[in-house]
């Protein structure tokens, strides 16, 4: 039975890494969702650790034993604002995360096209002449040229 369970979490995370905008924007909202989240989390304890500085998880120690010179920014551990300012330092690393996670979903929300829904004409009773219509020639304006035009008339002064 657990044989097939990695198979099982390799074909969802294969699902996952395909360029399906639907996907995409599901997987975006939740890891900004997480994130945020977990941010709120940590800021949270740091406050409960203000409060009671004793509580201090051991892994949480050995894990920045690991780091002294991170340690040598931070407060003296055991102390009121030691939790507090860990708690901040970790949500601060967190940031740009977050906001590449939002500017991700922006992003995808600006690429997806919009649906024009165009209602067809009603048609012509029998034996009324059909009119023939030109059809309207769009072409792209590139920036330069606006940019160009913009510029030259701004320029213009009365004199």
């Amino acid at each position: 039975m657990y044989d097939i369970l990695p198979w099982i979490g390799l074909g969802i995370l294969f699902f996952l890494c395909l360029p399906i905008p639907s996907v995409q924007k599901v997987l975006l909202e939740v890891s900004a969702w997480v994130v945020r989240l977990t941010m709120i989390g940590l800021l949270a304890g740091g406050v409960y650790l203000w409060f009671r500085p004793d509580d201090l998880p051991a892994g949480v120690s050995r894990v920045l034993a690991d780091f002294p010179g991170f340690l040598s920014v931070l407060p003296a551990v055991g102390s009121q604002t030691f939790g507090l300012c860990l708690s901040c330092w970790i949500a601060t690393a967190l940031v740009p995360l977050l906001a590449a996670l939002d500017g991700g979903r922006r992003a995808i929300r600006l690429s997806t096209p919009a649906v024009v829904v165009e209602h067809a004409p009603e048609p012509l009773p029998l034996g009324e002449p059909v009119e023939e219509m030109g059809v309207p020639i769009l072409r792209p304006v590139e920036r330069r040229t606006a940019a160009a035009a913009l510029a030259s008339a701004g320029n213009r002064t009365t004199r």
